[in-house]
């Protein structure tokens, strides 16, 4: 795929403000699962697993599954300029109240108390 069709598929994939801050949370905290995204996001677990897909369909992020947890993580492996996109975005809303909340949040969530199973 050519870099230009690149760009616009990433650039569609952040066109939504939960997927930037999903992505922003991954960024934060590596091997997030739906139960705490959601709690900090505050959006259904179909929601979150929906926005999930989007963002791994278009390679920002992966998932390792570990016993009875999926943990997702931004994607290490995307090329320079995808990364100097999501760079520059995150950049621009570090100062945004909600993404503010959203990073005091993402180390205080306790999964085994969230994911009880």
């Amino acid at each position: 795929m050519n870099t230009l069709k690149k760009i616009t598929r990433v650039l569609k994939a952040l066109a939504d403000e939960k997927r930037i801050r999903i992505l922003y949370l991954l960024r934060e905290k590596n091997d997030l699962c739906v139960c705490e995204i959601r709690e900090i996001i505050g959006l259904s677990q179909p929601t979150i697993s929906s926005h999930l897909k989007v963002l791994e369909n278009n390679g920002l992020v992966t998932f390792n599954k570990d016993g009875k947890w999926v943990n997702y993580s931004p994607n290490s492996n995307i090329d320079i300029e995808i990364k100097q996109i999501i760079d520059s975005v995150f950049s621009i809303i570090e100062t945004d109240n909600e993404v503010k909340k959203d990073h005091n949040r993402v180390n205080k969530v306790d999964r085994k108390k969230l994911c009880a199973v």
